[in-house]
């Protein structure tokens, strides 16, 4: 009988997730009626034949084409037709697009060009969701050094609270991909050049990618002090090097690849700046018109397209299109959602808000010296008073208070904080459950029983599972077994629920995260 390794049941219950999130969505949208939102839908065109293949792609996946998502298939389908489309960034619908150009040449023989662009999308997810699992099990056993914490955090992460988003149109499961993908690579610090990609590509996914940057500017940080203490401590015939000559030294080594790491990540949202600019920012008529189907709803919702001539945010220092569009269209700004209409989008958020702070709160009293030395350890050489009594600083290595662990609850308390002050507080679950591994890692520390020491036969096997559940590619513990500790049957339980509730809910054009 095979016996299957974590990393390979993690793949396992990601594909399942993912088959179960597409079964659940496909029930609920055929037995449920549509809520009729006040929210974007894209026009369609009325010239694009429908066939009966065309009915079934939209029976089994039109649940998924829900909010937000309409703009993505629009993108993807027509281009950034109008002024509001400019808040959803591009690599997402590009990723669509040339997916679509490759399956679509026997599709389309069947299916309209929208069915197939659908089919893409749906795909790229399920691809990425499984990519994103192992890639997270990867880094999460990099910086814990702890195997059931990382695997524990593997399988919430299958079934987040926010699960929905990483199958339907929506980029958050490429920026999970490209995000995690970056900070496995950041840690290594022979491919932290390769992490600054990464994290590049994922602002030209999400704005909120730009907060990656942190990530760059704290390896170099650490480069440094390593440098530092390296060649301080480095002697030459004539003595010790000057302090002077040391700090000259570790700025040339860390200036010049902190700036192009920097450089890397800020230059595609950059770009597509520019590309707005150059866009909406010609005089009238000089752009090409729209479908008559286009234009006609343009019109109709007094919205701006390219070829009504330069926008009002044209004019504006800097001429940001996101930021205007952003403060225009979604109301987008400083404790501007505080309205007592929005209380039960606050409560939505409540529980990952929660975790964030929780977390934070305890990382900070568990571990004072750790926040007061910004997670950058010190030398074992540069302590002690002596050469026996020097060693290494009392920092836990392993678990949810390992020192690596600081720059991820730093990370996750600025972007919630963020999230709770100036945007739509319901994004709040979506957007961490794509951004931050530290919500997963305290979730499984709340999950992992650690009270009570393991004896016999239990203490000869470090695994997280049993030799009966190693043979069996779907099944784990963590799901088939209650939690022992309160706060893990709370994690699990609200993991579970937003997990199924999110999806009906989201199915049918109900308002969620």
């Amino acid at each position: 009988m095979k016996t299957y390794m974590l990393r390979e049941k993690v793949k396992g219950v990601a594909v399942a997730s993912r088959v179960a999130v597409l079964v659940l969505e496909m029930v609920s949208n055929l037995m449920l009626p549509d809520h009729q939102a006040d929210a974007f839908v894209s026009p369609e065109d009325p010239e694009l034949p429908v066939s009966l293949a065309d009915q079934v792609v939209r029976w089994v996946l039109g649940g998924f084409v829900r909010w937000d998502a309409h703009y993505f298939m629009h993108i993807a389908q027509y281009g950034y037709t109008h002024e509001n489309t400019l808040a959803f960034f591009p690599l997402f619908p590009l990723l669509v697009r040339c997916v679509a150009a490759i399956i679509g040449l026997p599709l389309l023989y069947f299916l309209n060009y929208y069915s197939v662009l659908l089919i893409s999308a749906v795909l790229i997810n399920f691809v990425l969701f499984v990519r994103t699992a192992v890639v997270f099990h990867k880094l999460s056993e990099h910086v814990l050094r702890d195997e059931t914490l990382a695997y524990h955090a593997a399988l919430l992460f299958c079934i987040n609270p926010a699960s929905v988003f990483f199958s339907a149109p929506y980029s958050e499961g490429l920026f999970a991909f490209l995000t995690f993908s970056g900070l496995l690579f950041n840690e290594t610090r022979s491919s932290s050049s390769l992490g600054a990609v990464m994290f590049g590509l994922a602002s030209s996914a999400r704005s909120n990618g730009l907060v990656n940057v942190g990530f760059v500017l704290y390896r170099k940080l650490q480069d440094c002090s390593n440098y530092f203490y390296r060649i301080r401590n480095a002697t030459t015939d004539s003595g010790q090097l000057s302090l002077v000559l040391v700090l000259l030294l570790t700025v040339n080594y860390t200036l010049i690849p902190l700036f192009l790491g920097c450089f890397a990540v800020m230059l595609p949202f950059t770009v597509f700046q520019i590309w707005c600019y150059m866009t909406y920012c010609k005089e009238e008529g000089k752009a090409p018109p729209l479908p008559p189907h286009l234009e006609m709803f343009v019109r109709a919702n007094f919205l701006h397209s390219p070829d009504l001539g330069e926008a009002e945010w044209c004019f504006n220092f800097p001429p940001l299109a996101y930021s205007h569009v952003q403060d225009k269209y979604w109301d987008v700004g400083f404790l501007r959602y505080y309205e007592f209409r929005q209380v039960p989008n606050f409560m939505l958020a409540l529980p990952m808000v929660m975790m964030v702070i929780c977390h934070a709160a305890l990382y900070m009293v568990d571990n004072p010296q750790i926040c007061w030395g910004l997670g950058i350890p010190i030398p074992a050489s540069e302590h002690g008073t002596g050469d026996k009594d020097k060693q290494p600083l009392p920092w836990p290595e392993k678990g949810i208070n390992s020192w690596r662990v600081f720059i991820y609850t730093a990370h996750s308390l600025c972007l919630c904080a963020f999230c709770v002050l100036c945007i739509h507080v319901q994004v709040t679950t979506r957007l961490l459950c794509s951004s931050c591994p530290v919500v997963y890692w305290f979730a499984a520390h709340l999950l992992s029983d650690t009270s009570k020491p393991k004896v016999g036969r239990e203490k000869l096997s470090s695994s997280p599972e049993t030799q009966a559940n190693l043979n069996k590619r779907y099944k784990v513990a963590l799901f088939s077994e209650c939690p022992k500790s309160f706060w893990g049957q709370v994690v699990l339980s609200y993991f579970i629920l937003y997990f199924v509730m999110g999806i009906v809910l989201y199915s049918n054009f109900l308002p969620w995260t």
